[in-house]
């Protein structure tokens, strides 16, 4: 699948799901939580549903590989992150794309409500079923 159209944060080259040539994520690590730490965290938390899946994803930076839970993809109607994002910002404080805070800060770090012609629009730019 190929993400060149649509904007994906977090594709990090560590993760089964990422993208082989996205970022590091041990190099997005962070030494401290940023001051909005807790809106980054809800508001990826708070994407619309747009995949799920009963693949389990698994802590990459901890020894034990711990799960984190199901893998699922979710949306803001124009961003894509997979649903282990939000873990890694929480725990490991890693840095987000800088364009992508910029969005959900205009947005008042809150994912619009998408309905279900949102989501097929979506899902179709994703997988490149538009007609353009």
């Amino acid at each position: 699948m190929s993400h060149a159209r649509v904007p994906f944060v977090g594709d990090f080259g560590e993760l089964e799901h990422g993208s082989p040539d996205g970022p590091s994520l041990r190099s997005a690590v962070g030494a401290e939580a940023p001051s909005n730490a807790c809106e980054r965290v809800t508001y990826l938390l708070s994407g619309a549903l747009l995949a799920a899946t009963t693949t389990l994803v698994h802590d990459v930076l901890t020894p034990g590989n711990s799960v984190i839970g199901g893998l699922h993809l979710l949306t803001d109607g124009h961003w894509f992150w997979y649903s282990d994002l939000a873990h890694y910002v929480e725990h490991y404080h890693v840095a987000l794309d800088p364009p992508f805070i910029a969005h959900a800060q205009a947005s008042g770090w809150t994912v619009p409500q998408l309905d279900d012609a949102d989501l097929l629009a979506l899902e179709a730019l994703l997988l490149g079923d538009d007609e353009d």
